[in-house]
């Protein structure tokens, strides 16, 4: 399975969480590939390294917040999925200048994946 399909949306199972950070990690990685169209030697959207802290916050949050939180993951893991999807097609077609739209992309991965991080911070 390839990082762009490992990101799909969580099928309800009893860990939301870990469905949620799941997602994450897959978006993060595909944020490298993103980056690398772009030129970027900056290979990551965002910063995924204190699991055990995000889930605490998540479990201590109120439900409104776990479930925006969600939501955001999920809306971030169809945005980089499908804009990752579409780059690789304009690159296979032999597109040039991909970068610029890779350095779009880029941003709003990382934008929409630090407001949603910031959703277990408040």
């Amino acid at each position: 399975m390839s990082d762009l399909d490992s990101i799909e949306q969580a099928n309800g199972g009893d860990n939301p969480f870990a469905e949620s950070f799941a997602r994450l990690k897959a978006v993060e990685s595909v944020a490298g590939l993103v980056a690398n169209m772009a030129g970027s030697a900056e290979a990551g959207a965002f910063v995924l390294n204190e699991a055990t802290s995000m889930e605490s916050a998540y479990r201590n949050s109120l439900p409104m917040t776990r479930k925006r939180f969600d939501r955001g993951c999920d809306d971030l893991a169809i945005m980089a999925q499908s804009g990752a999807k579409a780059l690789l097609q304009l690159n296979s077609a032999g597109r040039s200048r991909v970068d610029i739209a890779a350095q779009r992309l880029m941003r709003e991965i990382q934008m929409s994946g630090r407001q949603t991080l910031d959703l277990l911070q408040k």
